[in-house]
């Protein structure tokens, strides 16, 4: 292990949860960072980054999966702003025909949606759309079928494919976690007139200065991804004949690129002197937007402790699960601070940002068969970590 910082924030914890980790084979490689009040408490590479014994360097990146999310939405958000997009928009003003095809009942028969999908339906999971992979009905074999998770394909194609499909839900009724972000993604391309990777770019990426966050990375430095099920159904191949750019999970990035995203988010929307979106903005982006009768798409449980149940004291915002009240059902409890927000990935990536107090951690590792355990240990070691007043 390397460490490049000295701090008051109490090591040991998180030291010991990673060794633990590596020790059970369940971690092989990655990097993490926490901060407090702006201030790094914590930077610990670790592991190996390849067959071939490479160790990890604090500028090797991952894969960060679903942690892309974000970065779509709060470049959809930097849109809304400009006046160019609208939450309250239906998304068939950008996607010809989205929505239109019907919603499955629950005896399999089709019914006209109530309403259109919305904008916001996408950006809070509500829009009926779901992820062929997660799941054996019907509806998730016709996506497989129709070959909608494609990386050699592009974003318009993924999304008149969907727009041939039905809906899963009537918009605005349940959560259903799947590929709304990607279609996202897509809305964005059409606004902005440029491939949703240029499009990121002039929207978060260089104003932030995230030079190492892109769909394609630098073979040199990306970690490799282990074989696995979630390897072999969802992982971007990251080559070059790679054409699709999924908003929904296509991004590599590493530690300090993402730290400034974080970072920006901490502070309220603005990163040394840049402002990339009004507080108030941010502000809305942050606060439940589930209805009180929402519905919960059968794949939610597999979120783990992320899913924005009130079970796990959790609604949805737009592009982030929000914190609305502490749950403590866990063993020895689940720490967190209320007002955090957070989106993990399915690759083992991780982050969130604590309000409450001042904190960010941001994990980036390839365990994706992992990644629930990963979840509530790390997060109890980080505030088992914290030094109280």
């Amino acid at each position: 292990m390397t460490d490049r910082t000295k701090t008051l924030f109490d090591r040991r914890p998180v030291e010991d949860w990673l060794e633990s980790e590596q020790a059970a084979g369940r971690l092989s490689g990655g990097v993490m960072e926490i901060r407090q009040a702006g201030s790094t408490v914590f930077f610990q590479t670790f592991g190996t980054k390849d067959p071939e014994g490479t160790p990890v360097a604090a500028d090797t990146a991952y894969w960060i999966a679903s942690m892309t999310k974000p970065i779509v939405s709060v470049a959809a958000m930097r849109l809304v702003e400009q006046g160019r997009l609208r939450l309250s928009d239906p998304v068939r003003s950008f996607i010809p025909g989205f929505g239109e095809n019907g919603v499955l009942s629950d005896d399999g028969a089709l019914v006209d949606a109530v309403r259109p999908p919305l904008i916001q339906d996408l950006m809070t999971h509500l829009s009926g759309v779901t992820y062929g992979q997660f799941g054996n009905e019907d509806i998730h074999a016709r996506y497989m079928e129709a070959r909608v998770y494609d990386f050699f394909s592009d974003n318009a194609r993924m999304a008149a494919r969907l727009s041939e499909l039905p809906l899963l839900h009537q918009p605005g009724t349940v959560f259903e976690y799947g590929m709304s972000t990607d279609l996202l993604g897509r809305v964005i391309e059409v606004v902005t007139g440029t491939a949703l990777d240029s499009a990121l770019r002039d929207l978060v990426l260089d104003p932030l200065g995230m030079n190492d966050t892109r769909f394609l990375p630098d073979p040199d430095r990306i970690a490799a991804i282990p074989p696995s099920p979630t390897q072999r159904a969802l992982a971007p191949p990251l080559t070059p004949e790679q054409t699709w750019f999924s908003g929904g999970g296509g991004l590599c990035s590493t530690v300090p690129d993402y730290m400034r995203f974080a970072e920006m988010l901490r502070q309220g929307g603005a990163l040394e002197g840049v402002r990339l979106l009004r507080s108030e903005t941010l502000t809305s982006m942050l606060r439940d937007y589930l209805p009180a009768d929402v519905g919960y798409g059968s794949y939610t449980g597999g979120l783990g402790i992320t899913a924005p149940t009130p079970e796990n004291g959790l609604g949805f915002g737009l592009g982030f699960a929000v914190r609305t009240e502490r749950r403590n059902y866990l063993p020895g409890g689940l720490a967190g601070g209320l007002g955090e927000f957070l989106w993990p990935g399915v690759s083992g990536a991780n982050f969130w940002v604590d309000p409450e107090n001042d904190l960010i951690a941001v994990f980036l590792t390839h365990a994706p068969e992992h990644r629930g355990q990963h979840r509530i240990g790390f997060r109890n070691a980080v505030y088992a970590g914290l030094k109280q007043d």
